[in-house]
């Protein structure tokens, strides 16, 4: 384990141990403490703890920005006017095939449903996750080294 982590599970064993042991309300500040410590760890997790800013406004460019865009519109009208042809509801063939096929993976299948409020989609949307995210990368690997040559 990392020294982080030491000093998170020890900060963490000393805070219950006050909480058993105390009754002053010095607690409370402990407390508020304690959640921006579990939220940096969960925004660390998320995003890792080496991440880069730089290399992130570096890959910001627009060709890649127009690009993930234009895959996602594509995935979204494309999932939903299929799903009207076989007889889904298209807002939910667009959400289930065309989003959660085109975010990334079960963090971003809860992200989308969650805010779309169709949280009892996620078995559909883990299926276009992990079906149709194998299957895009097939052809776009094939569509790009056209491109390329």
């Amino acid at each position: 384990m990392s020294q982080m982590t030491l000093a998170l599970i020890l900060f963490a064993v000393m805070y219950v141990l006050l909480l058993i042991l105390s009754d002053h309300r010095w607690i409370i500040a402990l407390t508020a403490a304690a959640v921006f410590v579990a939220l940096g760890i969960i925004i660390m997790v998320g995003m890792g703890a080496d991440f880069n800013l730089a290399e992130l406004f570096e890959a910001m460019q627009p060709s890649n920005v127009l690009m993930a865009l234009m895959i996602v519109i594509g995935a979204i009208i494309g999932s939903g006017f299929v799903g009207y042809l076989v007889g889904f509801y298209p807002i939910d063939s667009a959400i289930t095939a065309g989003l959660c096929m085109a975010n990334r993976g079960g963090n971003g299948d809860l992200a989308c449903l969650g805010a779309a409020d169709r949280m009892d989609l996620i078995a559909y949307s883990q299926l276009s996750s992990r079906l149709g995210g194998g299957i895009v990368l097939i052809i776009a690997s094939f569509v790009f080294s056209f491109w390329l040559h």
